[in-house]
């Protein structure tokens, strides 16, 4: 069994109502009612195909989606031995 790797977005939206209808387009794991705008997770390989779908909705305003893998591959924390040129070294010796 493979974990899938999941990134996750956040969706603002014009109404409340519609926020069900999100389901659809992947796992729905919050929604905050005061600023309107749900968190959804979707698969990694599928996110720029869900984006571009979401988007074609009414009342979608903005998505955002998460950073977290950029940033982990700029700290080195990923594991990929790859992602090791680009990281910042926060160890340098200071003299």
């Amino acid at each position: 069994m493979d974990i899938q790797s999941r990134t996750s977005l956040v969706v603002y939206v014009s109404s409340l109502r519609q926020v069900r209808q999100l389901k659809r387009y992947g796992h729905l794991e919050y929604v905050s009612k005061r600023m309107r705008y749900a968190i959804i997770y979707v698969n990694e390989e599928d996110a720029k195909e869900t984006i571009s779908r979401l988007k074609q909705l009414r009342f979608v305003k903005r998505i955002i989606e998460s950073p977290r893998n950029e940033l982990m591959d700029l700290l080195g924390l990923s594991g990929e031995p790859e992602a090791k040129d680009d990281q910042i070294n926060f160890e340098e010796d200071e003299e």
